[in-house]
This record gives C-alpha cells, structure tokens and sequence, in this order.
C-alpha cells in the first residue's frame, strides 16, 4: 500500500492534504529516529498498511461505535504513536495522552508530537499499572492498545482509564477468540463488557479486528494490581 491510496480509503477524514502530510512527516521522523530508538519491527514498505491504514481505520471504527468524535483518547503502549500519533492528527480537537513505558520511546514520543506541532498530545512515560492509579484514571472517552497483552491482562492495563460508559477498542489478530474465552473474569472484576467485534475493510487488514468493549461500573480501587502483577497473574 502506497500513501496516494489513503485519500481515496478514508473519504470521511476530509481534506487528506490537512492529515497526510502529518502521517508522512511522522513516518519520517520515526526512521530516522531508528539507529537509537527502535519502536517497530514492521518493514518500511509494510508500514503505510501495517501502521497507518489500520490506525486510520480503528479511529473510523472507534468513532462509529461511540457515535462521536471521543473528547479524551489514552493510547496504553503507545510506541512509535501507533495508533494514538495518528489519532492526533485526524481530530485535532481531541486531547490524546500516550502512556509508554520505556523511557526512550516516551521521549521520542514527545519530540515528534513537538516537532508535527500536536498540541493536542500529552505523553506519560510509566506503566500501564501505575498511570491507571494517577489523574488519568477514569478520563477517557475512549481507551484503545496496540500490540500490548492477551486480553485477560490487556483489560487490567486499560479499563481503569476510561469513564463510566467509555468505550475500549482493542485491535486484536485471529486469536481473539480465545482470549475472549479467557477474559470472563476479568470483565467482571472490572466491569466491562464485550459489546462487539468489528473487522477491519479487507483493502485495510483481512487479519486485524477490533474487541469493543464498555465500561460498565466503577473500577474497584485495588486494580491495576501493581506493576508486574497482571502479566505474571491475568484475571
């Protein structure tokens, strides 16, 4: 997939020549960023589809299932900016914080927010664990992690942060199915529910589908478990 196909994927974004150059320029930043801070093992020729066009499509997803453009977005594992970074560009009315834990990707994190003038992004570099028991406990609108844990655990990691009634979009690849079956108790430790499963356009990903789950209830206050503790004993 090559950047000219973006436009004609994501009418709905509006004017591509107001987001695309954005994607490009952090495209851009985030290779020659490489020799010292690594965030990606997807291959350059991979990354407009891998990176971009699926982010782009879990915003238009994310946005069809809460019914709005979500006013506070947390980005658990953020990485390169995939797919927060992006988010950020497509709504820039949106206050999107990026939680990432390794300290050097955080401060690239921060750079190139900087550097593409979003100042629409907060970056806190900790872990999941502890940020979920800070002031970004029960913020967002919308919560949403990439490649970051099985479900049992991702929960855990993400469900703290969103507000009563939030909405969770998870990308999730073919083993779904079997992380739901293992996630039953922690949905209802946490009080979330699984509301649906939406696949991506096939032109976009025929692997990658999004979990979407609710918050349904206060978070009890003795989760997020501290830190370590979901990855060694999931839900």
């Amino acid at each position: 997939m090559e950047w000219d196909e973006l436009p004609a994927l994501f009418p709905m974004f509006g004017d591509s020549s107001r987001w695309l150059p954005l994607l490009q320029s952090h495209q851009a930043l985030i290779v020659e960023a490489e020799p010292h801070t690594r965030v990606t093992s997807v291959a350059h020729r991979d990354a407009v589809q891998r990176h971009y066009a699926e982010s782009l499509e879990t915003w238009r997803l994310a946005v069809q299932v809460a019914g709005h453009e979500p006013a506070i977005v947390v980005d658990v594992g953020s990485g390169g900016g995939y797919p927060g970074i992006v988010f950020a560009c497509l709504a820039p009315e949106t206050t999107v914080h990026l939680i990432e834990p390794l300290q050097k990707r955080a401060r690239l994190l921060d750079a190139t927010a900087k550097t593409l003038g979003l100042a629409n992004v907060t970056v806190l570099a900790a872990r999941a664990e502890d940020a979920g028991r800070g002031p970004l406990r029960g913020v967002a609108d919308l919560v949403t992690a990439r490649a970051v844990a099985p479900l049992a655990e991702l929960l855990e990691y993400t469900v703290p942060f969103a507000v009563l009634g939030g909405a969770l979009v998870l990308p999730k690849g073919s083993a779904l199915e079997g992380e739901l079956a293992h996630a039953h108790q922690a949905m209802a430790v946490l009080a979330c529910a699984h509301r649906q499963t939406l696949p991506m356009r096939p032109a976009i990903s025929e692997n990658v589908v999004l979990a979407c789950f609710e918050k349904t209830g206060e978070t009890p206050s003795t989760y997020p478990r501290r830190a370590g503790i979901p990855g060694k004993q999931p839900l």
